[in-house]
Order: structure tokens, then sequence, then C-alpha cells
């Protein structure tokens, strides 16, 4: 016993390092057991605090439904915190409809009420009574008009109804709403403008659509057109090039200029050689090569 007592101590004189190593180690596997994965290994973040709230919401233009929302913040060792929301949602009497809900909206058309739910697996649209109206689930639902629904799926978008028909198809890469009912497409590649109803205001073949102020700028085989907010066409797709002059819109064909102002307005029918601001005024050198004022 004496010859272990002594052995020991003298590795520990000898040996400190080696016995100091060991006790890091096993400090370091302690607090791995509260690690939290935004962290590193290196510098650890722990879980320090927790809020949780409730609220009810109201829905709006509906007297049938309301929602028990629930809010978790989870607040972290280096100042950070994270948020966390579960809904769910029941009849005016209390009963239980949805629950476990990540995000929720309530939709009142033609009398009759409809949900869009996120749940882990996707997004899905439920009727009044919590039922799947939607077989498919999408990655997202967005709503856009009382009666259709903008989807994605497989990173593809389309629109539906509320009865779940497909009215776009869910092909484009993207379908971004313009005013009007009407939508920039892009498919394969190339862009267009489409209606919400499947219609083709310009074909999906465009190389670029593109705002400038109050308008919209198509490309297709380097010829330009002019389009309005509203995706109603200024120009046919035949000219030159298209820019902007201060607040004016310069369209040019056969090298000449015609004029629009940033509503896409035609300022003036005369065609110029060169146009340009001079002093907040617009001036124009015409067929006479003259410079002139254009008002």
């Amino acid at each position: 016993m004496k010859k272990l007592l002594c052995f020991l101590i003298i590795a520990v004189i000898l040996f400190p390092s080696a016995m100091t190593a060991s006790c890091k180690t096993h400090h370091s596997q302690t607090h791995h057991s509260n690690y939290h994965s935004s962290g590193s290994s290196s510098n650890p973040v722990y879980l320090i605090n927790k809020e949780i709230k409730q609220e009810q919401i109201k829905f709006k233009d509906c007297d049938s439904h309301y929602a028990m929302q629930e809010t978790t913040i989870n607040y972290y060792s280096d100042g950070s915190k994270r948020t966390f929301t579960n809904s769910t949602v029941y009849k005016n009497d209390g009963t239980l409809l949805i629950s476990d809900c990540k995000k929720l909206e309530h939709i009142v058309y033609d009398d009759k009420h409809y949900f869009i739910v996120y749940k882990n697996n996707g997004a899905q649209l439920l009727d009044e009574t919590s039922a799947p109206i939607t077989v498919r689930k999408y990655s997202s639902i967005q709503s856009l008009f009382p009666n259709r629904l903008l989807v994605k799926y497989n990173k593809k978008y389309g629109i539906i109804d509320l009865s779940g028909q497909i009215i776009v198809p869910i092909k484009y890469q993207k379908l971004e709403e313009i005013g009007n009912s009407r939508f920039i497409a892009k498919l394969n590649g190339y862009y267009g403008i489409i209606d919400i109803n499947n219609n083709d205001i310009i074909d999906c073949d465009c190389d670029k659509i593109k705002p400038l102020f109050d308008t919209y700028v198509v490309k297709r085989y380097d010829k330009y057109g002019l389009y309005d907010i509203n995706a109603d066409k200024i120009t046919d797709i035949n000219n030159d090039k298209i820019t902007k002059e201060g607040e004016y819109i310069l369209v040019k064909k056969n090298n000449k200029y015609l004029i629009y102002d940033c509503f896409g307005r035609l300022v003036t029918d005369i065609k110029y050689k060169k146009v340009k601001l001079k002093r907040n005024h617009l001036i124009g050198l015409n067929s006479q090569n003259r410079w002139v004022e254009i008002k």
C-alpha cells in the first residue's frame, strides 16, 4: 500500500500535464450534454432561459372560429434567441378543430370557411370541418385573390382554386404578381406574362422582363417592347433599345427616339435623333439638327 501511494505521488510530480489533460477532457464531456447545435465545440452555446406566451387570435370576418397561439422564445448564452409558434384552431363553442399548426391562415369565401395550415410535413388547404381539400402537401400556399392560391411544389409554382383544382399548371420556376391578376412567369429559363386563368399575355420565350418605373421592359431576340404596370402592351417587341433619361422612358427604333413618361404615356409623337436632360428640361435633336425643348 505504501509503495502504491509513493508511486502516485511521484507520477503527479513528474507528469502534471497528463493529469491536467485528463481533467479537462472530463469537463468538456460534461458540458457537451447541454451543447446546442448553433454553437461550435470550441465555443458551445447553451439554452439559459425560456419564455412562453399564449394569446387568442380572432379571424377577420369570422364569428365561427378562433385560434390559440403559443409562442416560445428560447434565449441562449451567446445573446441570441429563437422563436417558435404553434397554433390550435377551435370552434366558438370550444370544440378542437385543428392542432399543431406551425403557420395558419383563415379564408372566408362565398360564406364558406377555409384554412391554410402548415405542419412539419408541408402545407394543406382544409375546409371548415378540418377535412383536407388538397391531397398533395405543398411547400407553400399563399392566398392571392378570394378564390385563387399560389402554390409551390418541388420548387415549381402554380395556381389552384379553393376546391383544390389546378388552374395554372405547377411547372413554373417563378410566378410574380404584377397587378391586374397577371404574373411574370419563368419557364425553363425564359420569361412571359400570364393571367390568373392561365391565358398567355406574352409567351414564355422572352430573354428578360424587368420593371422600369411603372412599366415593364420586355426583351426577346435582342429586341425590346414596353408594357404598362398591368402588363398591357404599349409598344411591340421590335425596338432596338429602351432606356431611361431622368423620369422619362426613351424608346429607340431605326436611330430615332420616342419619349414616354414614367407611366408609359406617350409624351410626343415626334421622333428625335437624340434626347437628353438639360437642367431638368428634356431636349431633343430634331430632323433639322436643332436642339429643342420637348414639352
